[in-house]
């Protein structure tokens, strides 16, 4: 079928008569079709790439140039005195990261599904982003960027995971975002959230109620940390993070029949920043509770994990009170201790 021919059938009527909103809506739904029929890369080693931020922008012009379909259809609509300008236009951005860093990891994920290499991203399904900013009286207002509302990106999934945090099992909810590469095969980026999250606590633009972990877990990419409790819900943030990316290793090298004792020559984990350093006494405790000895599950991890750090300024280098660690994570700490005297 023709993409005119497709494009019609899921509108109904003929391209100059429908909306541009009718266009945005079957052209996502004839770009999923598409992507369902691309297959997942494979190979004999993965990378997981961890990042608290994938600054990824708009997904749908992207997908369209990735899948060979952009140059046509903006052609089709053009002939039908549509612009593909003016549908993408209805697509909101995801807010799942901010600068440098979140474009870094964004950019890292496209050229490896572009050089089909095989390489998913970790990271959390943020409901308000950092903020939305807006202009009032010549002063900058902070509101909730609420990107979630009508977004067609995300495939929900029926992985969870429980995370321990400060003596309570929380389960997580994974979602997985296609990354198509150009003329290639495609790999994911997983979102992991809460499903208690509750968007409703916000007030007075982006504040809230920082001890409610419950509601507030995946709320907002960083999170004030001008005080204890933002501290504490940015420790409370990575370590659910890193916890999860960890169980979907193991899980998934289980589900390839994988020795967890070789976890090193199959898997190639990315720390991007310090946001995900938790990931290192997470994965040797879950290898310990697998039977693993400490020196060897280090061992393993040591040979596994991969760190990069993208500025030398102190303040950008996060350091945590032992004791906020034993507050939120007290699992970590004898392994955080016995790799300090390792």
């Amino acid at each position: 079928m023709t993409l005119e021919k497709k494009l019609e059938s899921s509108l109904k009527k003929q391209i100059k008569n429908a909306t541009d909103r009718e266009l945005y809506d079957a052209i996502v739904a004839i770009v999923k079709e598409e992507q369902d029929h691309v297959k997942k890369i494979t190979g004999e080693k993965k990378l997981y790439y961890i990042s608290a931020e994938f600054l990824i922008g708009k997904q749908l012009g992207k997908n369209l140039i990735n899948l060979g379909l952009y140059d046509e259809l903006a052609k089709l609509l053009s002939k039908n005195g549509k612009s593909i300008r003016t549908v993408e236009s209805f697509e909101k951005e995801p807010s799942l990261g901010n600068g440098g860093l979140g474009r870094l990891a964004a950019c890292f994920l496209d050229s490896i599904a572009t050089l089909n290499l095989q390489g998913d991203g970790v990271g959390l399904n943020y409901h308000l982003g950092l903020f939305r900013q807006e202009f009032k009286d010549r002063k900058q207002h902070e509101i909730p960027d609420e990107w979630l509302n009508g977004s067609t990106v995300l495939r929900d999934t029926d992985v969870s995971f429980p995370v321990e945090l400060a003596g309570k099992t929380y389960y997580s909810h994974m979602y997985d975002l296609d990354i198509i590469g150009y003329k290639t095969n495609k790999n994911t980026l997983h979102l992991f959230d809460l499903d208690t999250v509750d968007e409703s606590i916000v007030h007075n633009g982006t504040k809230f109620d920082k001890k409610n972990i419950d509601k507030n877990l995946t709320l907002f990419l960083y999170p004030d940390d001008s005080d204890k409790d933002g501290q504490l819900l940015r420790i409370y943030q990575q370590y659910f993070m890193v916890s999860n990316a960890a169980q979907l290793i193991i899980k998934e090298e289980k589900e390839k029949g994988h020795s967890l004792n070789d976890l090193d020559k199959h898997v190639s984990i990315q720390i991007n920043d310090t946001h995900p350093s938790m990931v290192i006494p997470e994965l040797i405790r879950l290898l310990m509770n697998e039977g693993i000895t400490f020196r060897r599950a280090a061992d393993i991890v040591a040979n596994t994990c991969a760190y990069t750090n993208h500025t030398i300024l102190a303040e950008a280098l996060e350091k945590w009170p032992l004791d906020y660690l034993q507050e939120v994570v007290p699992q970590l700490v004898p392994i955080i201790g016995g790799l300090d005297y390792a």
